[in-house]
């Protein structure tokens, strides 16, 4: 997963076609824009959102700012509409605050327990990514649900590492 920022972009009423053009332009003249979904620009890192920012405040057109993670194109994600979408260019990405994702400690528990921890998981999973070459795999749940995922692996001893928790 690679953190990125997403801003979106508000058309003011009034404005003709070619201003927006014009913000377009000097967008692409200036930002290293790595993705996009219909108004909303997705960058790498704070750079590019400050520069995209400044652009967008000087011409009164600056909407939300949302925190993402791209998800890699081997995940699987059920509903991912329920808290991320999937970009013209096929990028999945989620909204950072509303997921959490984590592992288990392939070392804890006996391979039973695991087993068990992760058949309880099963039902609150939004999704997971396989680790290509390993036997690791990272689930992603809905960011509300972390002290549910905790409970599970105590009951089931255990260890879990977060990833990326909101």
């Amino acid at each position: 997963m690679r953190h990125m920022y997403g801003i979106e972009l508000s058309i003011p009423d009034g404005k003709l076609p070619g201003f927006y053009a014009q913000v377009i332009h000097k967008i692409g003249d200036h930002v290293n824009v790595f993705d996009r979904d219909k108004l909303l620009f997705i960058v790498e890192n704070e750079t590019e959102k400050d520069k995209l920012k400044a652009i967008l405040q000087k011409s009164r057109m600056l909407g939300d700012e949302f925190s993402l993670l791209l998800l890699p194109p081997e995940a699987v994600v059920e509903h991912v509409d329920d808290f991320g979408f999937v970009s013209p260019n096929e990028r999945m990405f989620v909204y950072a605050d509303q997921v959490a994702l984590f592992t288990v400690d392939k070392a804890s528990g006996t391979p039973a327990d695991r087993w068990a921890a992760a058949e309880q998981w099963q039902e609150h999973v939004s999704g997971t990514i396989p680790q290509p070459g390993e036997e690791e795999t990272i689930y992603l749940i809905d960011s509300s649900l972390t002290e549910l995922v905790e409970g599970i692996a105590k009951a089931y001893q255990v260890q879990i590492q977060w990833l990326h928790k909101a």
